[in-house]
């Protein structure tokens, strides 16, 4: 038993050290951070508490428990807040008050602050457990191993009850003969130095799907990058595979006369004209659409199960809604409009990359008619508009998935090549 003692206050010790020491070299998430003052506390709760046992000292014993139930509250606040909930630090103290509490009034014998202290141990961490199992939205696998482990030590700290009602210690002095203490100590250091294992995983995984999604995000609008928006399209493609064919539209949008806005009026006005379409789109179409922003001033937005109709459709309802909620933005008269390219497939499986670039040459369409209109082309339409005909001639601008891609443009028309 001082062997099991000593090797538990090490190891707890240094875990918690390990701990804030990443934190506080990466300061990458509070969790980390938490945890390691949680591992900490628990440490010198052992401390008081193997102290208590060699001068058979009682209240010695229940501060130290005290500190061990403080600590396990930390670990179920961190893990609150890791969920996104608020951090109150009154939760964490009603645990360790309400333990001495009783301490004082109730669980007057060794044997009743040895069940209260494992019971509210075992609470704890089966409702930091219970934490991780309401992000169903992160989707971090590494929940799980610490969904297991927070249950498995919960319940392990809960079995102390059983062990004490049927093998009391009666005090402090003689925890050192008991037949069953070494065993459950030793279990929960192997849980405890797993779980800041488990810990740092979780915590790594999110700042990964952090990063994926910032590098697949448009900074101003918030809306997927170009990257994404033909990532998602790789994906329906792939989800439509065994499934029926169904329609497919692809709308690609060109604000008009965006340079105007921003010599005019200045890049921060500009802005907040994008944020304002960006939020039309998302307001405007259906939420199964996958919408993105190309770069620039330009956007598309890929509509499953619309046909060319629907697309089109869809596509009048945001340019009426952008010219309604551009006419005036922070009190400038700014009357922003958005040309609209629309092509369609009858068939999911298609080449979403030729329906970009038949979107497209219909937008140049529309621009060339006056702009501040929806043109779209049938799937049978050879590229044609009023006699006009359009010839795109730069796929990579919509098949380099590469944030470094030149966004550059160049069409021919009518033999003049305009770049833009």
């Amino acid at each position: 038993m001082p062997t099991i003692s000593l090797v538990s206050l090490s190891a707890t010790t240094l875990v918690g050290l390990l701990l804030c020491f990443v934190w506080w070299r990466e300061r990458s998430n509070p969790l980390i951070g938490w945890w390691g003052v949680g591992q900490l506390l628990m440490a010198a709760g052992i401390a008081f508490a193997a102290a208590s046992s060699f001068v058979n000292d009682e209240p010695l014993s229940a501060f130290g428990q005290s500190l061990m139930v403080l600590s396990a509250a930390i670990s179920w606040m961190a893990v609150r807040e890791f969920a996104g909930r608020t951090l109150n630090p009154l939760l964490v103290a009603i645990w360790p008050s309400a333990f001495i509490i009783l301490c004082a009034t109730i669980a007057v014998s060794f044997d009743q602050r040895l069940i209260l202290a494992s019971t509210l141990l075992g609470i704890l961490y089966l409702l930091a457990a219970a934490e991780f199992t309401r992000q169903h939205n992160d989707r971090l696998v590494a929940r799980w191993p610490a969904i297991v482990l927070l249950t498995v030590l919960g319940l392990g700290y809960l079995a102390w009850m059983p062990l004490t009602l049927t093998m009391p210690v009666r005090e402090a002095g003689l925890v050192y003969a008991s037949a069953w203490m070494p065993a459950v100590i030793l279990v929960a250091l192997l849980g405890r130095i797993a779980l800041a294992f488990v810990v740092l995983a979780i915590v790594k995984e999110r700042e990964e799907v952090r990063q994926r999604m910032f590098a697949l995000t448009d900074s101003l609008t918030g809306l997927p990058n170009r990257r994404a928006l033909f990532d998602a399209a790789d994906a329906l493609t792939e989800e439509q595979r065994f499934s029926n064919s169904e329609p497919i539209s692809v709308l690609v949008f060109d604000l008009d006369h965006f340079k105007k806005i921003n010599d005019t009026y200045g890049h921060r006005l500009g802005d907040q004209v994008l944020k304002l379409f960006s939020e039309t789109l998302l307001d405007t179409l259906d939420e199964d659409c996958i919408v993105g922003r190309l770069g620039g001033e330009e956007f598309a937005a890929i509509l499953p199960g619309a046909g060319l109709r629907a697309g089109t459709e869809a596509a009048e309802d945001v340019r009426l809604a952008f010219a309604a909620a551009a006419t005036v933005v922070e009190g400038h008269q700014v009357s922003g409009t958005v040309s609209i390219g629309v092509a369609a497939s009858d068939d999911a499986l298609c080449d979403i990359g030729s329906l970009f670039h038949r979107a497209d040459g219909a937008l140049y369409a529309a621009k060339l008619a006056g702009r501040n209109r929806v043109q779209s082309v049938t799937p049978s339409d050879p590229t044609q508009f009023d006699g006009w005909s359009v010839e795109t001639t730069t796929p990579r601008w919509f098949d380099d998935r590469s944030e470094a891609a030149n966004p550059m443009r160049t069409r021919r028309y009518r033999g003049s090549v305009d770049a833009a």
